[in-house]
């Protein structure tokens, strides 16, 4: 299938930008201008605000997102989200307008997470990071005015990633997730899948791309067949938290999507998993050209009310 005619100028942004041959700066500073070209104005919320608490590694920067549709005399279920960019570029501002589109379409707070950067960064500093970072909203989430016992955790990309790995190592340690949403997520860092030829040479991802993320995030190849790196490739995944995976047709990363949603499912762990047939990777990120990146959104919204409100995603 082609790619979605309004798909094709958001790509036309990003065309002549290869972000693995630019330095950690250049490609982070690049993103944030394109994330900026692809979305619309900013989605009212009642509050946004910066904390900077003490993390594994130092201050890990936080993004609190409180939706205007929620009540204001009861504490509001909470999402953690981790961003994108090959566990090498993104910060809250390449995630601010999903993250302030589903906390109002979830009636939830959204926390953004900026973990530590690769190559300055390695394996497992970015995984430590999004674990504490959870552990820490639950054990504040009076200071944001969340509910402690309504976490939920989503991410896309390598954010996805790091969704997935943090869910399956909190389901022994806590705290307990009610949801986890994985949008475009890497979850098999082996590259074999029919996906990854189809899709080689993008567009927005490469196979190219992705080697080199993998070679900034890692300091040994072995750690790609590590669950902690490769969720797909752990043994157990009962009693995780309920899913909704999000992939797309023109993405190197479609079937690990997929296979992962099956995992869950083959495990009796209830999950909503959509392809979008003729778009790349991260469409739900271009809001500004694509009206399915709502669609994409508002199914990640529904996963998680149905969640916070039944235990279940919504259907």
């Amino acid at each position: 299938m082609e790619l979605h005619p309004q798909i094709r100028k958001a790509v036309g942004m990003m065309a002549g930008v290869n972000f693995p041959d630019l330095s950690p700066g250049e490609a982070r500073a690049t993103l944030r201008e394109r994330v900026a070209i692809l979305n619309q104005a900013p989605v009212p919320l009642r509050r946004v605000m910066d904390l900077y608490p003490a993390g594994p590694g130092g201050p890990v920067p936080l993004r609190v997102y409180v939706p205007l549709t929620a009540p204001t005399d009861q504490a509001l279920p909470v999402v953690v989200y981790f961003h994108g960019g090959g566990w090498t570029i993104g910060c809250h501002d390449t995630v601010e307008p999903q993250c302030r589109y589903m906390a109002n379409a979830a009636r939830a707070i959204f926390v953004s997470v900026e973990y530590r950067l690769a190559p300055e960064h390695k394996f497992p500093a970015a995984f430590d990071d999004c674990q504490w970072a959870v552990r820490w909203v639950h054990e504040h989430a009076a200071e944001i005015g969340a509910d402690p016992t309504r976490i939920a955790v989503a991410g896309d990309s390598a954010g996805g990633n790091l969704t997935a790995v943090t869910a399956q190592q909190l389901r022994e340690s806590g705290p307990r997730l009610s949801a986890q949403v994985l949008i475009c997520p890497i979850t098999n860092l082996i590259f074999d899948t029919p996906s990854y030829v189809e899709n080689a040479d993008g567009p927005i991802l490469t196979r190219a791309m992705q080697e080199r993320w993998v070679e900034n995030y890692l300091d040994d190849e072995a750690l790609r067949h590590d669950p902690r790196v490769s969720p797909l490739q752990a043994n157990d995944f009962t009693g995780l938290p309920p899913a909704t995976v999000i992939t797309a047709s023109h993405d190197p990363l479609r079937d690990e999507g997929i296979a992962y949603a099956e995992r869950l499912a083959a495990a009796n762990v209830p999950v909503r998993q959509r392809n979008w047939e003729g778009y790349p990777h991260l469409f739900p990120s271009m809001g500004g050209y694509v009206d399915a990146a709502f669609e994409a959104l508002d199914f990640a919204a529904e996963g998680l009310r149905g969640a916070f409100e039944t235990g279940n995603p919504e259907t």
